[in-house]
């Protein structure tokens, strides 16, 4: 009779092991939405949008909740306050990065910057990117926004493709300063080839696709037992070929770009030249995609909430007139168009659900306990939705940033993670915005029967960078004195990139 019981003996010892598991785990954890046994909250997960979903429980259950994905404890904060609180003021600890599996250990066998964990080796490749990304020498790459920006106003008078054009200007921008050479149709076959290894990272990185990412441990299997090793070692060859072979035709060119710039510094001797390449390859993908998706967001905004159009243009008009472009010098004297800039990247944040931290040791806030390797992330979308800081924060209002110009902002991130790319990204915002309204209208577009479509500003796609769904609009000429204006100033920029190159060196004040 003794092994009829032993089932049921092993069931509820296993029972209470568990409740006593999950007790401890769970102990002292912010409040979240409640859990199963072993899965926690992944029947819950949201696919679609899930930052709006974490909006909600921010409301629900207060500025900082907690979840449990699998064995994966995750930290939501949805307020300023919890996120400057932790991810800024003690960002020595919340630096980390969870473990991406199929990205980062596969894909990219440790060489993203953005997945690399806190620590020597990520100081390393920081300071490598920031000798070519800081905030000083940013500003000598203007003269590359400028004719890329000209070229997109030409562009502009006789295709409505915008998505197109936008993606062409943010390629040829980021290609220039990476690798010395201009995309004038943004179909080149490296640009077509970024566009694939940007497509497979975001694949790779995509939470929920891969049970490797889940139990870590089957990537010790053997590779006919783990088929993603396959996908992610075509992935890896693709990228790392492409990387390298722009490096090498960066070398070759007669001027500076950022390759023999970075390939120039201190840290770049202590890395072999593959990692060199990636480092290179890495940003001139973050560029391309996070600014063109921007631009996106600028245009939806101008067609759905066109009340800012009128007062933009006529700060247009009062200080730059109807004789020539707005440019760079401009700026200090367009506070409007800055506002519509910072706009822009609350109203619709490019990373919306935000970017994962880890903390790398036990923490504990507002009483509650932050287990050591937690995930952290502070959602952009509802920092920059909090009706107690953005009144109406639906609407889409530029005199919210000149009412009060110290308003939060965290569309590039948090602490020592941030976006150090981000000067180069406000530069070309002002250019093409200031541009844009300077020379046209936007108009929604029209349907079969001439009259305007329907555009929804919620419809957005759930990736890690959350854009616009295709929507359409026109683009019209303010005047015949505009168009004129644009071909003339088009014209006559300097389009040679070897020329501008040797300018941006000149003003660096560095000799290769």
């Amino acid at each position: 009779m003794q092994f009829v019981y032993l089932p049921l003996c092993l069931a509820l010892i296993s029972i209470i092991f568990l409740r006593y598991y999950e007790h401890r785990r769970y102990k002292n954890l912010p409040p979240g939405p409640p859990r199963l046994p072993l899965i926690g909250n992944l029947h819950q997960a949201p696919d679609k949008v899930p930052w709006r979903t974490y909006e909600q429980w921010t409301k629900k259950y207060g500025p900082i909740f907690s979840l449990q994905y699998g064995l994966s404890t995750v930290i939501m904060l949805g307020t300023y306050k919890s996120a400057r609180d932790l991810l800024e003021k003690r960002s020595n600890i919340y630096s980390g990065r969870p473990r991406f599996v199929m990205a980062d250990d596969n894909v990219s066998k440790g060489r993203h910057i953005m997945l690399m964990t806190y620590g020597p080796k990520w100081r390393t490749h920081t300071k490598i990117q920031a000798s070519v990304l800081n905030i000083r020498v940013s500003q000598t790459y203007k003269p590359v926004q400028d004719v890329e920006s000209k070229q997109l106003l030409c562009e502009f008078l006789s295709d409505n493709d915008f998505a197109k054009l936008y993606r062409r200007y943010t390629a040829s921008v980021m290609f220039s300063l990476a690798y010395g050479k201009r995309s004038l149709t943004g179909s080149e076959p490296e640009i077509l080839g970024a566009d694939a290894v940007n497509a497979n990272f975001l694949f790779a990185g995509w939470v929920g696709t891969w049970i490797v990412d889940a139990i870590p441990i089957l990537n010790y299997l053997p590779q006919p037992l783990a088929p993603w090793k396959k996908t992610a070692e075509k992935f890896f060859r693709l990228e790392s070929s492409l990387h390298m072979a722009n490096m090498s035709n960066a070398a070759k060119t007669p001027s500076w770009n950022m390759t023999k710039q970075i390939r120039s510094t201190k840290e770049s001797k202590e890395v072999p030249d593959l990692d060199i390449a990636y480092n290179v390859g890495i940003i001139y993908e973050a560029g391309l995609d996070t600014t063109k998706i921007a631009l996106l967001v600028f245009t939806l905004a101008a067609a759905t909430q066109p009340r800012f159009i009128q007062v933009a243009q006529a700060e247009l008009d009062r200080v730059v007139g109807p004789a020539r472009l707005p440019s760079f010098e401009d700026q200090a004297s367009l506070p409007y168009i800055n506002a519509v800039v910072k706009e822009v990247l609350r109203w619709r944040p490019v990373s919306a659900g935000g970017i994962p931290h880890a903390v790398m040791q036990e923490d504990q806030y507002m009483g509650y306990r932050i287990p050591k390797g937690a995930t952290v992330i502070g959602n952009h979308w509802s920092i920059h939705m909090d009706e107690s800081i953005f009144p109406q924060p639906m609407s889409f209002r530029p005199e919210r940033w000149l009412e009060n110009p110290d308003l939060p902002l965290y569309a590039f991130g948090f602490g020592r993670r941030a976006c150090i790319g981000q000067h180069i990204s406000n530069n070309s915002l002002f250019i093409i915005i200031s541009r844009v309204l300077w020379a046209f209208e936007i108009k929604k577009g029209l349907d079969e029967q001439g009259q305007e479509v329907e555009i929804d500003d919620m419809a957005f796609t759930s990736g890690f960078n959350s854009q616009p769904e295709p929507f359409a609009v026109r683009f019209i000429p303010r005047s015949l004195k505009a168009v004129e204006v644009v071909k003339r100033e088009f014209d006559d920029v300097e389009k040679d990139i070897d020329v501008i190159m040797k300018r941006i060196q000149e003003a660096q004040g560095r000799v290769f």
